[in-house]
């Protein structure tokens, strides 16, 4: 192959790898995504307070599992918050969040305003703003949760200062008194209960028996629920043969074994009443009874549930507990309001004008509401607007009229106590065109033939002027146009704008290119330097 061959193979190559490349480079950049960015923290709480479970002073020490309440109050004006912003509220170390996650509502439409979500450690709360807040302003309301110490991480007694961190800033809430874990009060019987979070018709109950570990022959156990419209779940009651232990502020309940089918169970005909027959038991027989409490209606928030236990045997004098079930429904409410512009036409002398043609536009983003046409009574009312700045502008008068300033400027504090704002424009008259004409007639002169006597000679009458005015009347056109239905037009916010990793690249790949054309010279000349030798 001679070298010319060589040089042309050559070429060819470099100019279909140069080709390839410069595509390649094209495609990466063209297939190069901008990064998303999610919604921004906002501190919206005014206020957070500790409260007792009925929402007034705590001013009694806690027991060991007892609950209390967190309040807060929120607002959103002048916040600027858009959906998916969210607000975090923590709580110190030393308590734990027994709710679980929950929305907050607006009390009149009941459309969520925010998801309140628990998070897994029960030490904060996330809340995450829906929609709910670009198509209403001055959203404001409050809501609450349950708490209670985490006597594993504060198991000593005495007073908790609560501080709330509302995302990185910190809030007094005020401050708690802890009566400390203890020795865990071993009692012959006790009972606790609690409302499943996932079925609020659902109430747990747990008895224990014997933690003194007692002899005691011929036990029976009755339970008597106390309030109806409820009734056990038979299939749910367990009989369960164990060894209590006291651990770090918690009853430890270990070596279980499931006795159920070893004792009878009666439930009453009415099923508001059970009794378990357990017979003789030693100080080594210990058991936890567990069962379900099925409601027939949907629990409140703060409704209280009690049943009561009883323990007999002989020897011993009866053994009552009574338990109070505490439906702790956690929740918020609030309201945003809806802001309206009317807009009344008239002409100069305040009468209604129908037909006038008007665009409304959100200022902070340029948003078009819509286009709007006066009624009959020169009105026109757009409603389901956020508080801000607008502009009307006229682009079509009535027939007849003409537009005297196309734009009126609606400002935020236009807006009054009933949330509304009145612009009152006015159409001035076309101006009319009068024409004149003027017309002259001269009747022709009398030639009178040499009289043979001379007479008073003819006087010629003054032509007659008539001045005749004539004034084109206007042709008034009236269009009936019905006022459409104002429709909110929802708009997010821009994001920030993010650096385009494309940019600069016709710089990058003529620099390419001017490398792989000073490259190939280079071989060219190569290549006939050798033929030369």
């Amino acid at each position: 192959m001679n070298n010319k061959k060589k040089l042309g193979i050559f070429s060819f190559i470099i100019c279909i790898l140069t080709t390839v490349f410069v595509f390649s480079l094209n495609k990466t950049f063209a297939e190069t995504t901008e990064v998303s960015v999610s919604g921004k923290f906002v501190d919206t709480i005014t206020n957070v307070k500790v409260t007792n479970n009925e929402g007034g002073d705590l001013n009694w020490d806690l027991e060991q599992w007892a609950t209390f309440l967190i309040t807060a109050n929120f607002d959103l004006k002048n916040k600027n918050v858009k959906a998916g912003d969210t607000t975090v509220i923590s709580v110190p170390d030393a308590l734990m969040i027994t709710s679980q996650s929950f929305d907050i509502k607006d009390i009149k439409t009941n459309e969520i305003i925010a998801h309140a979500k628990v998070s897994a450690d029960n030490k904060s709360i996330s809340l995450t703003y829906t929609d709910y807040v670009e198509k209403y302003s001055d959203t404001n309301g409050s809501f609450f949760f349950y708490a209670r110490v985490d006597f594993k991480k504060h198991p000593q007694q005495g007073e908790i200062p609560i501080e709330i961190t509302i995302n990185k800033e910190t809030k007094p809430a005020g401050k708690i008194t802890f009566k400390g874990i203890g020795d865990g009060n071993p009692y012959l019987l006790t009972k606790t209960s609690w409302v499943n979070s996932g079925d609020q018709r659902e109430i747990q109950y747990t008895i224990s028996v014997n933690r003194t570990k007692q002899n005691i022959k011929n036990v029976t156990l009755e339970d008597h629920l106390q309030f109806t419209n409820a009734s056990y779940e038979k299939d749910s009651i367990k009989i369960i043969k164990g060894k209590f232990s006291y651990d770090t502020g918690e009853w430890v309940f270990s070596n279980r074994v499931d006795v159920t089918d070893q004792h009878k169970i009666t439930i009453s005909e009415d099923g508001q009443s059970f009794v378990i027959e357990l017979g003789d038991i030693t100080e080594e027989d210990q058991y936890r009874i567990s069962y379900k409490v099925r409601l027939n209606y949907d629990p409140v928030d703060r409704e209280v549930l009690r049943n009561e236990a009883t323990l007999k045997g002989l020897g011993i004098e009866n053994k009552n507990v009574i338990n109070a079930a505490a439906v702790q429904i956690p929740g918020g409410a609030g309201v945003g309001y809806v802001y309206s512009i009317n807009i009344h036409k008239v002409d100069e002398a305040n009468q209604p004008l129908k037909g006038a043609k008007f665009k409304v536009v959100r200022q902070a983003n340029n948003q078009v509401i819509g286009e709007f046409v006066s009624d009959d009574n020169g009105n026109i009312a757009v409603n389901k607007l956020l508080k801000d700045k607008y502009t009307i502008t006229e682009v079509e008068a009535p027939s007849g009229y003409i537009i005297k300033e196309a734009d009126t400027e609606v400002n935020v504090e236009d807006f009054g106590a009933d949330y509304s704002v009145t612009k009152t424009i006015v159409n001035p008259k076309e101006e009319t065109t009068t024409t004149t004409t003027t017309t002259t007639t001269t009747e022709a002169p009398t030639t009178t033939e040499a009289p043979t006597t001379t007479e008073a000679p003819t006087t010629t009458e003054a032509p007659t002027t008539t001045s005749v005015t004539t004034t084109e009347a206007p042709t008034t056109s009236v269009t009936t146009t019905e006022a459409p239905t104002p429709t909110t037009v929802t708009t997010t916010e821009e994001k920030p704008g993010l650096p385009k990793t494309g940019e600069g690249k016709g710089s990058l790949v003529t620099i390419i290119g001017f490398v792989t054309l000073i490259s190939s010279i280079a071989a060219i000349a190569f290549l006939r330097k050798n033929e030369k030798k």
